[in-house]
């Protein structure tokens, strides 16, 4: 059976997460943690202790791993602090792996269960995402973190081999996956 949501395995709530102040989520940004995966989750766990770290100042609402599982660390309400000028209006998904790494179809799996979630929950389209040097969202949707260029902190992160195109075409099966589980719920 396909498991149509996200598994998550870990929660640890960071302080470093503010109001959006109205705003809405327009952006879902897509991270590597620049850190090695090892199997278990203590990635997660050792991630969620950094989000907490006061040296750090960072934050993601969640991070995926190797082994297809998740944590959560920031309400969707709230704002992260993962991509600089576009905290207010996006949600941040890390993924455990370094820019290069190739990515395991369950880590991208799971992160396209959490791009199907915050599509259907914020309205978020699964599509490739557009911004401009001044900050501003030209066209909702998924992007890079290193798509968001200097007002995203100049980061290359998840890499130019991340495969971007099977991510996006998971995330709308998991999408039509999930409407169809909760319509059955409701409906069966």
């Amino acid at each position: 059976m396909v498991r149509r949501f996200p598994h998550v395995t870990v929660r640890k709530i960071s302080p470093f997460a503010s109001s959006r102040n109205g705003a809405k989520p327009l952006l879902i940004v897509v991270h590597a943690t620049q850190s090695h995966n090892y199997k278990g989750d203590r990635d997660l766990a050792a991630i969620g202790e950094w989000f907490q770290n006061p040296a750090a100042q960072v934050s993601s609402h969640v991070c995926t791993d190797a082994d297809g599982h998740s944590a959560r660390y920031v309400p969707d309400a709230e704002k992260a602090w993962h991509c600089a000028g576009f905290n207010g209006v996006s949600l941040g998904v890390e993924q455990v792996g370094m820019v290069g790494d190739t990515w395991t179809r369950a880590e991208v799996r799971e992160t396209a269960r959490w791009i199907a979630v915050w599509s259907r929950k914020h309205g978020i389209p699964i599509r490739q995402g557009q911004v401009n040097q001044n900050g501003t969202v030209i066209r909702s949707g998924v992007l890079r973190h290193s798509d968001l260029g200097a007002k995203g902190g100049n980061h290359d992160d998840p890499g130019s081999s991340y495969p971007w195109r099977l991510l996006l075409g998971l995330a709308v099966f998991y999408r039509a996956a999930q409407l169809t589980a909760i319509r059955n719920k409701y409906h069966g």
